[in-house]
């Protein structure tokens, strides 16, 4: 007969014993914080904090009898120095302000008192930091008045190390932000991409030009509105035909959330079809109501419905996808926007059929009637250019183009002569993949590195 014996030689497996108590320990240490968590009523977001796990590492390399800040300790000694801390962290930003420039970002918005504020940003690679927030009830919206309030800001932040403004597409931002590149000359004003990609997908919607479309979204949003608003519906949905999911996804941008809408119906079709046919549905209440009969004749017996959001997620997927670029944080999306809006184009004429262009002309005339005369501008030519993950591809047809817009963005950005020289000679050695360009490690990271982190290479 084999006996067991226990194991006590290092990294061995654990005891069912040792194993049970580490894991009422665990429990225990997640019910302390927990207590605390309720007492001093912190929301629950606070455990989605960069800081949270770090701050739980080190109490728990400390070992037991660690005692956390005093209160004293919380508002005084500690409070200097995160600020300290802080301060020495915006300046380095600042720093690499003359080394790569800086995008500031000017947002009006209204808080919960509808008071009409802007807030003006500055991004660049190491970061996006808050620079202020102006209170502009009392001002008049004039271009004067904002072009002056414009203008403080790029004195402070310091006109070299501007390489484009950013501004929302409101009339008066708009002739502000243009005013101030004529003024400077040596950056430029961009209108917010993500808010001209949505406005693309608001045109797309526009009854007088697209009324099929404007007609489906409205249907989409009674079926919508109309499960949501009837917990027994949404409770049916979810519990018996979506296995839990939902229709509705939350969205960067209002008219984002009409097609992503849509393309949720046409993922639980199915699902849905199924639903309004169940005999829970049929005798319930719901079912015999008006409302209730009139949702399921749009889910089952409009022939249109089904087929047309076929078509509008054809569409707009492709518009969505390129939102999701321009608003993304995971990458810069100067250096890919050029080219996602040549790809968006090409992929909706492709599922239009591409001979066809009575089907995708509207659109690719909505589209180009924004991207071509607003939103794009010599420095997302720039942009492609400098990312050699797109410029080197074979497939891709466009260097001229985009080698013109970075000669027209290096004039603006770089007025010394000289220098522009000295970078015209290291532009050809990118382009011919010569010198540190040529080199096997830059070639391998082509694809895998942003062309924010480009730097070692250029």
């Amino acid at each position: 007969m084999t006996s067991f014996v226990p194991r006590n030689t290092p990294n061995s497996q654990p005891s069912i014993k040792s194993a049970m108590a580490s894991k009422e320990k665990e429990h225990n240490a997640r019910k302390a914080i927990t207590r605390w968590w309720y007492d001093v009523n912190v929301p629950f977001n606070g455990a989605k904090s960069y800081y949270y796990q770090p701050m739980i590492d080190v109490i728990a390399s400390m070992g037991p009898g660690f005692k956390g800040p005093s209160y004293h300790d919380l508002r005084e000694p500690l409070l200097k120095g995160v600020v300290h801390d802080v301060h020495e962290y915006l300046f380095e930003i600042k720093a690499d302000w003359k080394l790569y420039g800086c995008s500031i970002m000017a947002n009006g918005w209204s808080n919960r008192r509808n008071v009409p504020i802007v807030n003006f940003l500055a991004y660049s690679p190491r970061g996006t930091i808050f620079l202020k927030s102006v209170d502009t009830s009392g001002l008049r919206k004039d271009k004067e008045t904002l072009l002056k309030m414009f203008d403080e800001v790029v004195k402070e932040v310091g006109q070299k190390n501007i390489v484009q403004f950013v501004s929302d597409n409101e009339f008066a931002f708009k002739a502000v932000g243009k005013a101030l590149q004529q003024r400077y000359d040596t950056f430029f004003w961009s209108p917010c991409a993500a808010h001209f990609i949505d406005l693309m997908l608001e045109n797309i919607s526009d009854p007088r030009y697209f009324p099929m479309i404007d007609e489906t979204i409205k249907k989409a949003r009674n079926i919508i509105k109309f499960i949501y608003n009837h917990a027994w519906v949404l409770a049916l949905m979810r519990k018996d035909f979506t296995n839990g999911n939902d229709l509705c996804r939350p969205s960067i941008t209002r008219f984002a959330t009409h097609f992503l809408s849509i393309q949720c119906l046409l993922k639980f079709k199915k699902e849905l079809r199924q639903m309004f046919t169940c005999m829970k549905w049929v005798e319930s209440s719901h079912g015999k109501s008006k409302v209730g009969k009139e949702i399921t004749a749009i889910i089952l017996q409009d022939k249109y419905f089904w087929p047309r959001c076929e078509h509008i997620v054809k569409v707009s997927e492709p518009l969505v996808q390129v939102l999701r670029l321009a608003n993304s944080e995971e990458k810069p999306a100067m250096g890919y926007l050029y080219e996602a809006m040549d790809k968006e184009k090409e992929a909706i004429k492709t599922r239009l059929k591409k001979n066809r262009v009575s089907q995708y002309g509207p659109y690719i005339r909505v589209i180009d009637a924004r991207w071509d005369k607003q939103l794009h501008n010599p420095l997302h030519a720039a942009g492609c250019f400098l990312n050699p993950g797109i410029y080197f591809r074979p497939s891709f047809s466009k260097q001229k183009e985009v080698t013109r817009g970075l000669l027209s963005t290096i004039t603006r950005l770089v007025p010394d002569c000289d220098t522009q020289d000295v970078i015209s000679g290291q532009l050809e050695e990118y382009k011919k993949a010569t010198g540190d360009f040529g080199m096997p490690l830059a070639i391998r990271q082509r694809e895998k590195l942003n062309p924010g982190n480009n730097i070692m290479f250029f």
